[in-house]
């Protein structure tokens, strides 16, 4: 029998195509872009070059990132990274991408860079379904909020950018199946760091000559498939919110202000494979939530409706005596039961000793109600940025950490008391880390739908 996808030879779709497969000529990076490297070297590659720097569901890290930068000639490039391999390939030059740039309220700083994030739903959806696209949407405000801090932690100011227009052709190669997600305009860091730098461990090479050989990449027709299936896709996610290219506040710039996370806050924050019995200290639950709510307050995240509640299990203090963020909704739950842990989880065990677990939720109607999809894609936006800080500052107390996307909203709205009219969309358990186990995700069928193997 003659195996056939869509119509075409299962191997023929297979097959690498060997065009432009010489190896492209090395570059010698400019000051901007090992500005710009040196930042995705803190946000977004692991210190030991084996992990991400952030989180991911099932380890799928959905997005994308490309830097844009300026050449020793005063040209405008656009470098496609493979931050896993530490691979860095001009794929475009021209005054093109300045006026990509004009059309998304940024410039690129003298001596600095502009990264683009983009996402790829599918490589999510293919393991998780539908729930896929949310999760996505809050791995990608992981990253963002990262490399914002992690620029703002090397000395530079940031300007921001959340779904800006006019950047859509940095993602043609993979057509209509990806969307620009945000942007941020990082200037020159201070005291020639990272204008020096040679980027060690980076390659950087001119990757044009051979994407001009190779024919144009379609989608496959799985990605295509999850595409069609959303209802953000590429033609509504163009009428999403458009606001204006904002700065960060004054006080977080560099004037000589202690950044908003240490550094070493990113070398040390990792994600619980699960947790074990034990109690963790009130204080550093407190800590690690207020921090990580008032750092959110300092960075522009928009004005999702995004609400909080943290669900205290076992704490040792008084919660009493501890002054709560302002909208934090505290339940004190120590007759919680590790299986009921184990069911609002959708039957993942290895999160049925967790502490204490914030509940991030918003009322239904803001999840579905614009028929572009811009309501949700603003509350994970938020979540996901308040769960990459609750990351950081947990790192900072030694307090295991880790999100869940997969639980059963229904029965967290109980147990936590919510409001009827509001659904959970992420939910970040805290606990003792039991010793180094495979994460269930990475083995398993998705949790998220309540499936499993």
């Amino acid at each position: 029998m003659t195996m056939e996808v869509r119509g075409k030879p299962l191997w023929t779709r297979m097959a690498v195509d060997s065009a432009g497969s010489a190896r492209a000529p090395a570059l010698t990076p400019a000051r901007g872009l090992r500005t710009g490297l040196a930042v995705l070297d803190l946000g977004m590659v692991g210190t030991d070059r084996s992990r991400r720097a952030v989180p991911s569901a099932g380890a799928t890290h959905p997005s994308e990132c490309y830097v844009l930068a300026r050449d020793d000639d005063g040209a405008t490039g656009v470098y496609q990274i493979d931050p896993g391999r530490r691979i860095c390939q001009l794929v475009g030059r021209g005054p093109q991408l300045d006026e990509a740039l004009c059309q998304a309220a940024l410039a690129v700083p003298e001596g600095g860079a502009v990264i683009v994030l983009a996402t790829r739903p599918w490589l999510s959806m293919r393991k998780y379904g539908d729930r896929g696209y949310l999760y996505t949407q809050l791995d990608t405000a992981h990253l963002h909020m990262n490399l914002v801090l992690a620029a703002d932690s090397l000395g530079a100011r940031v300007v921001l950018r959340r779904r800006p227009p006019g950047l859509g052709a940095l993602v043609e190669e993979h057509g209509e199946c990806a969307e620009i997600h945000s942007a941020l305009a990082v200037t020159a860091l201070p005291g020639g760091r990272g204008a020096g730098a040679q980027s060690p461990g980076w390659s950087v090479r001119d990757a044009r000559a051979a994407r001009q050989q190779a024919p144009h990449r379609q989608p496959h027709w799985l990605e295509r498939i999850c595409w069609e299936s959303l209802v953000t896709h590429a033609e509504s996610a163009a009428a999403g919110p458009r606001t204006g290219a904002v700065t960060l506040p004054l006080t977080v710039r560099r004037n000589g202000t202690a950044p908003l996370v240490p550094q070493s806050a990113f070398r040390s924050r990792r994600s619980a494979t699960g947790f074990a019995p034990g109690t963790v200290r009130t204080v550093d639950v407190h800590g690690t939530v207020d921090r990580a709510i008032s750092v959110l307050e300092a960075v522009p995240t928009g004005d999702a409706p995004l609400h909080t509640t943290l669900v205290l299990r076992q704490v040792d203090g008084d919660v009493r005596e501890m002054a709560w963020p302002d909208g934090l909704g505290v339940r004190r739950t120590a007759g919680l039961s590790g299986d009921s842990v184990t069911e609002a989880f959708m039957g993942q065990r290895h999160l049925a000793e967790a502490s204490a677990v914030l509940l991030l939720h918003a009322p239904t109607d803001s999840l579905i109600d614009e028929a572009d999809g811009s309501g949700l894609w603003r509350v994970l936006f938020r979540a996901g940025a308040l769960a990459q800080l609750v990351y950081l500052e947990a790192a900072r107390r030694d307090l295991a950490v880790t999100g869940v996307g997969g639980f059963d909203s229904a029965r967290w709205k109980r147990l936590a008391g919510l409001p009827d009219t509001h659904d959970v969309v992420y939910a970040v358990a805290m606990g003792v880390e039991t010793p180094d186990v495979p994460k269930l995700d990475r083995l398993a069928v998705a949790y998220a739908q309540n499936e499993r193997s």
